[in-house]
């Protein structure tokens, strides 16, 4: 039966459990988490040791990414022509040493 609503009850059932199941499950998993904190004192000194060294491992793969772009960059070469065709512009040439 219609009751003065203008959207059906089917519309938001299915969102509304998936929302409630999520909730429940993410509340659930905090709580265990609290007491295997509250248990085991230490688990927090590993979390932050993961977050340090996951850290560490982003910031030297950002490295190595910035010397491949640093060794292919130096790869090519200029160089400038002794002649000038205007007064204080410049030709330069670049060249792919590949």
């Amino acid at each position: 039966m219609f009751y003065n609503s203008p959207i059906s009850n089917r519309f938001f059932s299915p969102s509304h459990k998936t929302l409630t199941q999520g909730t429940f499950v993410f509340g659930g998993i905090l709580f265990f988490l609290a007491i295997l904190i509250f248990a085991y004192p230490m688990l927090i000194v590993y979390f932050i040791a993961g977050l340090i060294l996951l850290a560490g491992v982003s910031v030297l793969t950002v490295a190595w990414k910035l010397l491949q772009v640093k060794k292919s960059v130096s790869q090519v070469e200029y160089r400038e022509t002794p002649l000038s065709f205007n007064r204080g512009s410049r030709v330069i040439y670049f060249r792919w040493n590949g």
